[in-house]
């Protein structure tokens, strides 16, 4: 991919040190980034920014947050770089659609259930987990251990007087517990 520069992302698009921190777990050379429930597509645009991945995926159950992520992407001229998907979990990604995938900002038994019902699009190939559960990292960080997943970081991050937890994992040969 031949890096192009991406307008400025102001901060009314909500870069935030949680997403900075999401963004840089993302590993540098990534064919292809999928953000599950993305909401506003504020994720992928500072991955693309930090030049992590050459093209992300951004998935949403809602209507309403896919029609503003497009309105950013087209603020920010990335529109073809970030391909926007509508349905609910992993179900809009095909097996072999990605290389990383993050879960952010949902509570850890959303996030696990997503991650239970998507588990075949995991299997048998190498796929970086990063998940920033909201409420208590408990849950995502047992479902990981019993599913073989290989944890690589497990970081805390600070913002706005919260506490905000980010396991990163690989899921290489991975089987349902």
């Amino acid at each position: 991919m031949t890096p192009r520069t991406l307008s400025p992302i102001t901060r009314r698009l909500g870069v935030t040190p949680r997403i900075r921190a999401l963004a840089g777990c993302v590993p540098h050379g990534t064919r292809v980034f999928a953000d599950v429930g993305t909401n506003h597509a504020i994720l992928p645009i500072a991955v693309l920014r930090a030049q992590r991945a050459q093209h992300c995926i951004a998935t949403d159950d809602s209507e309403p947050a896919l029609a503003d992520a497009l309105r950013r992407l087209r603020r920010v001229r990335c529109t073809e770089q970030v391909e926007l998907r509508h349905g609910d979990g992993l179900g809009p990604l095909g097996a072999d659609d990605f290389d990383v995938l993050c879960i952010a900002g949902l509570g850890p038994r959303t996030m696990v259930g997503i991650l239970e019902r998507g588990w075949s699009r995991l299997l048998d190939r190498r796929v970086r987990l990063v998940l920033n559960p909201f409420g208590g990292s408990e849950v995502p960080r047992a479902f990981l251990a019993a599913n073989g997943c290989t944890l690589h970081a497990d970081l805390t991050i600070a913002e706005r007087g919260r506490s905000y937890t980010i396991l990163v994992a690989d899921t290489l040969r991975a089987t349902p517990g």
